[in-house]
């Protein structure tokens, strides 16, 4: 499937999101809705955090078909495609029927058999879904360990084998910064990244990527990607927190490269107790191979493409830190973790990296040799 990403601009957003109006951010009024829109009674509504969506956690009463008690209600923002919204949904379906194991959440239709309620916003329409709760402990809140890795590279790549039988005539978002298909575009967001060490870095990456990855990318398997398994996105058991219990937020999907899906994830890994480590990078390249095993292209690749991922964050935080100050804490909550990553991959320099990946995986046959 083509992909046909629209040019990005260094420009900041022609205008800022205009701020909701309290009334609708309001949980009494959600809760007015759920209960008129809904098949289950809710008895509260409380807001919860988010990024682009209103997000509010809804309770119902007790249901004699032992329905789940508990929903999230998300509201997107005017701005939002419908069609990226549906790719979300359908995604969704597919696994609860496909792969029922998985821990993502279940969608829910409306009294109307619709998933998608359109709403009047403050700006626009906005459309509201009903989605399951997964309970547990955020990742980002919870000690890692190499158990605690291996378990979210092996649910990366539970969650990659199940999406690589679907399909969907949406293929992605092209206003979607957050996709290693726009690396070229993101070269001139790199004079925004402050450090000057890790700004060298990321021009030297993203030059490979055009060298070295770009070529080759029609000859690596593609399919749907999650594109954001990031620590924000992942729940742990409190009582076991190595294990991973929740894998939430497929609003960043693309199609492309798996591989791309593996260096996002393993980009996140590489901060344990304030200093960059390569090991736990390959921790989790580890538990994604056993589940689904990488061939030797995608593992020479996997260090580059993680490094760029590094890069793209480093460079997109800090770019729009600049634009939003009053908004820099939450933009940069990833920086910390972005700069560790790259500074483990880079250090000891990309060919050291994958000869780390190489003694302690064993490649997957290339599809033509099978």
């Amino acid at each position: 499937m083509a992909f046909s990403h629209a040019l990005c601009s260094i420009a900041p957003p022609a205008s800022q999101p205009v701020p909701i109006p309290t009334l609708f951010t309001d949980p009494a009024q959600w809760l007015a809705l759920v209960r008129a829109q809904f098949s289950l009674q809710a008895t509260t509504v409380r807001h919860l955090s988010g990024e682009r969506d209103l997000n509010f956690l809804v309770e119902m009463e007790a249901h004699a078909q032992a329905a789940p008690a508990r929903y999230v209600l998300k509201v997107s923002e005017s701005k939002e495609n419908p069609a990226s919204l549906a790719l979300q949904n359908a995604t969704l379906e597919y696994l609860a029927l496909h792969a029922p194991q998985l821990p993502v959440q279940r969608i829910y239709r409306w009294n109307d058999g619709t998933q998608l309620l359109a709403l009047p916003g403050p700006d626009g329409t906005c459309y509201a879904r009903m989605l399951g709760y997964l309970p547990g402990l955020a990742l980002h809140d919870a000690p890692g360990s190499v158990v605690q890795r291996l378990s979210i590279g092996a649910a990366l790549g539970t969650l990659d084998r199940a999406l690589a039988g679907f399909d969907h005539p949406v293929v992605g978002n092209p206003a979607l910064l957050w996709d290693i298909h726009r690396t070229p575009e993101l070269q001139a967001w790199l004079p925004a990244i402050a450090d000057a060490q890790f700004r060298a870095w990321g021009e030297t990456v993203f030059g490979l990527y055009q060298q070295d990855v770009q070529p080759l990318l029609a000859t690596l398997a593609q399919q749907f990607l999650h594109n954001d398994f990031n620590p924000y996105n992942l729940l742990v058991d409190p009582s076991a927190p190595d294990q991973v219990c929740g894998m939430l937020d497929f609003g960043d999907m693309v199609h492309g490269p798996r591989v791309f899906d593996a260096a996002v994830a393993m980009s996140y890994q590489g901060l344990d107790d304030g200093q960059p480590r390569l090991g736990n990078m390959v921790d989790f390249a580890q538990g994604y191979h056993a589940v689904n095993p990488l061939t030797l292209r995608e593992l020479l690749l996997l260090p580059l493409l993680a490094a760029v991922r590094c890069a793209m964050t480093l460079c997109i935080t800090e770019q729009r830190a600049q634009w939003f100050p009053e908004n820099r804490v939450y933009i940069l909550r990833n920086h910390a973790v972005a700069s560790a990553g790259l500074h483990a991959l880079m250090d000891p320099g990309l060919d050291a990296a994958a000869e780390l990946l190489l003694e302690r995986l064993c490649p997957a046959p290339e599809p033509s040799d099978l």
